[in-house]
Order: C-alpha cells, then sequence, then structure tokens
C-alpha cells in the first residue's frame, strides 16, 4: 500500500516511520525546504522530549479527554522514544519536574536521529513540497482517497494519507493552519481552535522594569474576584519581557507543574 504523510514536524516524521514499519511504500511530503523547523525551537532550543512519569499520568494531564489517547499511548511509550533516539546514538537525562532533554542540550540532536530513523527504514522524503488538497473520488461505499495536489500543480497517488500538519501555532515554521483547510475540504468539522501556551498580558508597568528576569520553581494562581474562587493553579518557570511577562515553554512546565 501507498502512503502519504502531509507534515515533516515530529508527528509526520513517526506517522512515516511507523507506516513504512508496517510494510507500506511511504512517502513525506513537508512544504519548508527541511524538516522538523519547529521542532529545533522547543524547550528554547534544546528540545523537551518528554517525560519520565507513567503514561497514565500523561492521560490524566491531558486537558479534555485524555482517555482518548489511552491505545495510542499504549502503542509507543516514552520509553519506546528514548530507545529509538538511543538506537540513533542519542542519551537523553531528566531534569527538574520529569523533564527529559538531550545530553547534548540540542534540539538539532534530536532531528538528526529522525532523519537517521527516516532513513534506515527508506522513507522517501520530499520538501519544498507544499500540499493543496487531497484527492478523493466518489465510489458506491462513499468518497475513497487517491492521493494529494500540491500547490504548484503536481499530484501524487496513494492509498492513504495522514495529515499530520499540525495546528496554526507558529506560521514562520509552516504551522499555519493549513491542515484545516485540507480536512474541512474533505467534509470533516474544523471546531475553532483556541490559543494556547500563550503570554499573560499585564498592564502593570513593573514588568518593564523586570523586563529580562527569569524565574525559577515559582506559582501563578488565576482567581475570580466575583466568585471568590481560585480557577487554575500552576507552577514553573517565569520570564519578563518589556511588553509582556510570558509563560515560556508552557508545554514543558506543565508536567512540572502538575507532578511538583
Amino acid at each position: 500500500m501507498k502512503v502519504i504523510v502531509i507534515g515533516g514536524g515530529p508527528a509526520g516524521m513517526m506517522a512515516a516511520i511507523a507506516a513504512r514499519k508496517a510494510k507500506n511504500e511511504v512517502i513525506l511530503l513537508e512544504k519548508n525546504a527541511s524538516l522538523g523547523r519547529k521542532l529545533l525551537i522547543t524547550g528554547k532550543g534544546r528540545c523537551n522530549i518528554t517525560s519520565s512519569l507513567p503514561m497514565n499520568d500523561f492521560i490524566a494531564n491531558t486537558p479534555g479527554n485524555g482517555k482518548f489517547l489511552y491505545s495510542a499511548f499504549q502503542q509507543f511509550t516514552n520509553q519506546d522514544m528514548i530507545e529509538m533516539l538511543a538506537e540513533n546514538g542519542l542519551k537523553v537525562k531528566i531534569e527538574r519536574g520529569n523533564r527529559i532533554f538531550p545530553v547534548t542540550d540540542k534540539a538539532q540532536s534530536v532531528l538528526n536521529c529522525f532523519v537517521k530513523e527516516l532513513k534506515k527504514n527508506q522513507v522517501a522524503v520530499r520538501t519544498n513540497a507544499d500540499v493543496n488538497k487531497i484527492d478523493v473520488q466518489m465510489t458506491t461505499e462513499g468518497k475513497k482517497v487517491i492521493g494529494v495536489s500540491l500547490r504548484k500543480g503536481e499530484k501524487i497517488s496513494a492509498d492513504k494519507v495522514i495529515l499530520a500538519t499540525g495546528g496554526k501555532s507558529y506560521p514562520k515554521t509552516g504551522s499555519n493552519g493549513d491542515g484545516y483547510k485540507i480536512a474541512k475540504e474533505l467534509g470533516h468539522t474544523i471546531i475553532t481552535p483556541r490559543a494556547s501556551i500563550v503570554p499573560l498580558k499585564a498592564d502593570d508597568k513593573i514588568c518593564q522594569t523586570l523586563q529580562g528576569l527569569s524565574l525559577k520553581n515559582v506559582k501563578i494562581q488565576l482567581k475570580n474576584s466575583e466568585l471568590n474562587q481560585t480557577i487554575y493553579n500552576d507552577f514553573g518557570e517565569m520570564l519578563f519581557t518589556h511588553f509582556r511577562c510570558k509563560w515560556t515553554n508552557h508545554s514543558e512546565c506543565l508536567g512540572s507543574f502538575v507532578q511538583n
């Protein structure tokens, strides 16, 4: 079976590797000139790979319906991820809050492992391949995927297509929401995206005087003054800038917030 994976981020690369290990012919399409652009800036360029917590704790700390991910988490665990990196020559270390980083402290080292794994499994990779839509044809059983169309007009046939374009969080890295449009054209319902991992803005000028200050082991508490209720508690790192104060790398801090 021929499988096309759209998106060369961590999810797309892992999907391509898994599909190839399942004995499929796999083509990974990435619209940027290189793979994993957003991966390279995670964890302040160090890449917070995963957590050392048990997988059940991953589910408990997933916003919304964490149980939805139970099967996926059991199929490929944090330990599986660590072993894959080790097989490609990269060791990891555990830091505060159960966070796991590469011993090199470089996200590029993690990306290099992904690229090695893709080559090892003979996944065909095409960069500068901007997919415009997933092509389908109508059959008696409904819509059938037949391939994809690139923005420049080229068509590539396939039996299955995996859409792994990510969200709309960082357009400069390629995460500009293209996947929503592609999915919607296929008839999927798109729930209005909501912002996540965003800064906290304060009107108080004290933030300007504290610009550049980085704090560790601090607590944040959001309260509803009218109801006199605490809405949210977290614990982690904080950085002040001249124009706003923000929680840096909140996805990383969330792991330590929950555990500490």
